[in-house]
């Protein structure tokens, strides 16, 4: 059985490589728009508050400050109170900050493998950055779409953890006493900030040149229905469904960016298992409360586009498309330099660690 898998597997390769060699030049339009989605949505969006979510963590520096928010997480999820700082980092920067949090806990023994799962099922959502600054403004040229979308993100990361902690009892973690010097967590925090930005950039562009490859072939146009085919690309990539999105209107494109962004799509969803590859952790029951979690947002979204009536020439806003794919000089500083710095850091960890230990 495992053979026919991997066989079948192998033929499937060998046909996409062989087609991309036919719609080379189409594949590269998609990954330059999969560049433009990178340089002016994902690192803007992401970049800082990776290194600041990590350089916290490591230091400890809001422990103190975020304690009534640990507090509140602790009753209401069954967690440790040290762990409060993980649960808002993961709310606020959003995918896939949380795992990678998550992953460093449970490879420094600081969590069991049955907490950093359960956790999973509702540390995984859009960061308001994202929805704020990389769809609502471009799209809709108003932020209050984005924020409903990131308040029912809200409501359905304490529904979820509030659910999933039912019959639960507060297993206590391992508390590191001996916080990171400043100098050090910073530097190293920037090296694996660095590392995570390039695999999300990297799973972002090959799935682009994927949905550019299949709107080649007419793939995801199925009936040719534009609310379907949104969903769809949606479903493989997320900035790319929304930018999609700009084809369509009404209730039903703000239900199906609440769906994307709630999910994740193919490709936030192959940076998590990268990213807790190490940690070994399994996501069999992580998808079904995916499906909870996206149900929540969802119907908390409807709710309050009905009610709060966003205006119709909010759904006339500039085109995505042409935005992201504007050449913008300075967020190509931001790419050379964040390249310079995947480069140099580990000599620089290396370096500053070796000068920690013998000041110890």
């Amino acid at each position: 059985m495992k053979f026919k898998f991997k066989f079948i597997i192998g033929a499937i390769a060998i046909m996409i490589l062989l087609t991309t060699l036919f719609y080379s030049k189409q594949i590269a339009n998609a990954i330059e728009d999969g560049i433009g989605i990178c340089l002016n949505i994902l690192i803007p969006s992401l970049f800082i508050f990776l290194v600041l979510s990590d350089f916290f963590k490591k230091t400890g520096l809001l422990e103190i400050i975020l304690k009534p928010f640990s507090i509140v997480c602790s009753k209401l999820f069954k967690l440790d109170i040290s762990l409060g700082p993980t649960l808002l980092f993961s709310l606020i920067c959003g995918y896939p900050a949380g795992a990678r949090l998550i992953s460093d806990m449970v490879l420094s023994g600081k969590i069991s493998k049955k907490i950093a799962t359960r956790m999973l099922y509702f540390c995984v959502n859009s960061g308001p950055a994202f929805l704020i600054g990389g769809i609502s403004v471009p799209l809709f040229c108003s932020i209050v779409p984005g924020i409903i979308l990131f308040f029912s993100q809200i409501v359905a990361f304490f529904l979820v953890g509030i659910f999933s902690s039912i019959g639960k009892s507060i297993e206590k973690t391992k508390t590191n006493k001996n916080n990171m010097p400043i100098t050090q967590a910073f530097v190293i925090s920037v090296q694996d900030s660095a590392k995570s930005m390039a695999i999300i950039c990297s799973f972002t562009l090959f799935f682009s040149g994927i949905i550019g490859l299949f709107n080649q072939l007419n793939i995801l146009n199925i009936n040719s229905n534009r609310y379907l085919k949104a969903l769809l690309i949606g479903l493989i990539e997320v900035a790319n469904g929304t930018a999609y999105c700009k084809n369509i209107n009404g209730l039903g494109m703000f239900l199906i960016i609440s769906l994307i962004t709630s999910f994740g799509g193919i490709c936030v969803h192959c940076q998590l298992k990268a990213i807790l590859y190490n940690a070994k952790i399994k996501f069999g029951t992580f998808y079904l409360w995916r499906i909870i979690y996206c149900t929540i947002s969802i119907l908390v979204s409807w709710i309050l586009f009905l009610h709060i009536k966003i205006p119709a020439h909010a759904f006339a806003g500039s085109a995505i498309r042409n935005h992201i794919s504007t050449q913008n000089p300075i967020s190509s500083i931001i790419l050379i330099i964040l390249s310079i710095a995947l480069l140099c850091c580990d000599k620089k960890a290396v370096i500053i660690k070796n000068i920690y230990k013998r000041a110890k």
